[in-house]
């Protein structure tokens, strides 16, 4: 939706959060705005507030010239120490403690909250022409890299990087569609007509069903060819040649297209080599 602009009132805004709240498309409804950089910049500032209180504390620390144990786990006897060391008298307070509460308590809310965010799925803004007509502050090139989040989504656990890369090419295709259109349309200065009913691009639900696709037709392939080109040669030395060709390249794809553990990986690969040894051994005995 488009931003509140300085002195808008929020009579002003109501038509476009209306629209947003009521739209009939759920990248509309439940798409959102993540503002990662502004979040990046808060954690970069609590980080700093920490630090110079947790410097502060290591030189208190420092300055009692306690011996550190033999271990010394933390490196003590390494650390630098400034040329000026602190009272504990004078910095030790309860100011100093409440400030420190409370930044931490900010800080770890803080990067909790950001990672939560970071797990949710997310859209391009350019898949969703609604919400990019009501945005006139950016432009074409910023819609496709803006990423909103979708809320009424569970957090993503995993994405495999056949996936990951159908989804960019798809993004890809309708920036590409769109900036095209644009361009052939000159007298419009949005590259969405207002005239013409808003589209939207499930691109995550396209990738999906894609990158299933793709991973069906290549398992059957693997599982059809080498039983073919067995079939046509009895020699042992041929056949444990075929498959062992087989399994390597079935490996590397797995490790490769799919986010698979390396136990999931293993499993995968000793079940597909325990199916081609079983045809491999039911097969007529070699002349």
């Amino acid at each position: 939706m488009e931003p509140s602009q300085p002195g808008q009132s929020l009579s002003e805004q109501f038509p476009n959060h209306w629209q947003a709240s009521t739209s009939d498309s759920n990248l509309t409804l439940h798409g959102f705005r993540r503002f990662k950089t502004t979040h990046l910049l808060n954690l970069r500032y609590l980080e700093a507030e920490v630090a110079g209180i947790d410097h502060l504390i290591y030189q208190l620390g420092l300055s009692l010239n306690v011996e550190p144990s033999s271990t010394d786990r933390l490196g003590l006897k390494h650390c630098k120490r400034d040329e000026i060391l602190p009272s504990t008298d004078q910095a030790v307070s309860k100011e100093l403690i409440l400030q420190l509460r409370q930044s931490l308590k900010q800080y770890d809310e803080a990067l909790i909250a950001f990672n939560t965010i970071m797990s949710m799925d997310t859209f391009a803004l350019l898949d969703d022409e609604k919400q990019c007509s009501l945005r006139t502050d950016i432009t074409l090139y910023e819609m496709y890299k803006t990423r909103l989040l979708r809320v009424d989504q569970t957090p993503r656990t995993r994405q495999d990087p056949l996936q990951r890369s159908i989804h960019q090419l798809l993004r890809w295709f309708r920036y590409s569609r769109i900036s095209k259109s644009s361009q052939n349309n000159v007298e419009n200065a949005s590259p969405f007509g207002m005239n013409q009913a808003s589209s939207s691009q499930n691109a995550t639900l396209i990738s999906e069903i894609i990158s299933r696709v793709i991973i069906g037709i290549v398992t059957a392939i693997f599982l059809i060819a080498p039983l073919i080109a067995l079939s046509y040669d009895s020699r042992k030395s041929i056949q444990i040649v075929i498959i062992s060709i087989c399994i390597v390249v079935f490996a590397c794809l797995v490790s490769v297209l799919l986010r698979a553990s390396n136990l999931e990986m293993m499993v995968v690969t000793a079940a597909y080599a325990a199916i081609i040894a079983v045809f491999v051994s039911n097969g007529p005995a070699s002349s």
